[in-house]
């Protein structure tokens, strides 16, 4: 019974010894409610670069020209052979592009609206076009145009496209702005001035605006769709380039930007002009959305200069390779080439008429000579 006791004794010693550390340790150590790390997350903090980026200007041309009309072309869903489907870039993690933007909402008119309104606002006139069914023929169009602009060059027809390259060899102010996937279509339509567009789209971790998919992009030259521009940015860059003789970059990216085809790093051309066109690898900077990050509000009201300050364009009101047509007539017929006599053969001279009767027999004897 003893032995009980002890033992008993023993287990209430050392469970109340056990007790008393732990309430000790728990003084001594306790200095608060333990935090967790701080971490830098300046990568994700997407409002320090919005506001980085954001313009409070306001988009204004420059031009006193008067009025001018200006075609723009937003298109319908890409025409079949017209060079490609847009390519569904990723954004924010997102694989299906439309539901990265909300830039349709409202009708494709609504993208270029920027631009539009302030062409208005100046005093030209502003025609919507989306395709032939709609809208007529383009050749009709851009008959009585100063300018064109399409940001949907894939969805051109073969017709469409023709008119527009006779537009562009008439001197006049074309822009092209071409997205990711109209790389072929780009190069079709305006290949004849040297001006080309590469498959893919660039974008750059570093020198971007919140998203490594809008990469900012500066002036390559001093023109006037660089002036005033510091820096622009445009949302997936289709990369683009001219030859060297026959035009100029005016905007390129970072050094540090990679193209999704091949992964290189290096520095790629985003906009580039050849005379009287001007292509530019982006259609997103014209949205409402983007018109006013960093200096995109400037290099619209560039492009609106630019497209009224051309010279009139020299345009027949003919289908593409058709004979002329006056106004409220039928086309005009090319003249007949007189056909040159073979030889042997006397000529024929206006207004003679062939003698088809032989000739009288002289009924005089000749004996009563």
């Amino acid at each position: 019974m003893s032995t009980v006791r002890t033992a008993l004794g023993v287990f209430a010693l050392v469970f109340a010894v056990t007790l008393g550390a732990v309430a000790v340790a728990g003084v001594v150590l306790d200095d608060g409610t333990p935090s967790n790390a701080e971490i830098e997350t300046d990568h994700w903090e997407l409002d320090r670069v919005s506001d980085f980026a954001e313009s409070d200007g306001e988009i204004t041309m420059e031009s006193t020209e008067s009025e001018n009309t200006v075609v723009i072309h937003v298109g319908g869903a890409a025409a079949a052979g017209g060079g490609g489907e847009p390519i569904p870039i990723p954004i924010d993690e997102e694989t299906e592009p439309t539901e990265a933007s909300v830039g349709t909402i409202g009708g494709a008119e609504r993208d270029v609206g920027p631009l539009a309104s302030t062409l208005v606002a100046d005093g030209h006139d502003v025609v919507f076009y989306q395709d032939e069914f709609a809208d007529g023929p383009l050749f009709e169009l851009l008959a009585d145009a100063d300018a064109f602009v399409t940001t949907n060059p894939a969805a051109l027809g073969p017709a469409e496209a023709d008119a527009v390259e006779e537009f562009v060899e008439a001197d006049g102010r074309t822009l092209v702005a071409a997205d990711p996937g109209s790389a072929g279509a780009v190069t079709e339509l305006v290949g004849s001035q040297g001006v080309y567009a590469s498959p893919g789209y660039v974008y750059d971790m570093d020198e971007n605006d919140a998203n490594y998919l809008s990469p900012f992009v500066t002036p390559a030259a001093d023109t006037e769709l660089t002036d005033g521009v510091e820096r622009a940015v445009f949302r997936g860059v289709t990369p683009v380039g001219v030859a060297a003789e026959q035009g100029e970059r005016l905007f390129e990216t970072g050094e540090d930007a990679q193209l999704s085809t091949t992964r290189e790093s290096g520095t790629y051309g985003a906009a580039v002009t050849a005379g009287d066109l001007a292509v530019l690898g982006d259609s997103g900077f014209l949205s409402p959305e983007n018109a006013h990050r960093a200096d995109n509000d400037a290099l619209i009201g560039n492009v609106a200069d630019f497209l009224v300050t051309g010279e009139e364009p020299d345009v027949e009101p003919t289908p593409p390779g058709a004979e002329p047509i006056p106004p409220g007539g039928e086309p005009i017929p090319p003249e007949e080439e007189p056909i040159p006599p073979e030889d042997g053969d006397e000529e024929e001279l206006p207004g003679d008429e062939p003698d088809d009767e032989p000739p009288e027999e002289d009924d005089t004897d000749s004996s009563d000579e």
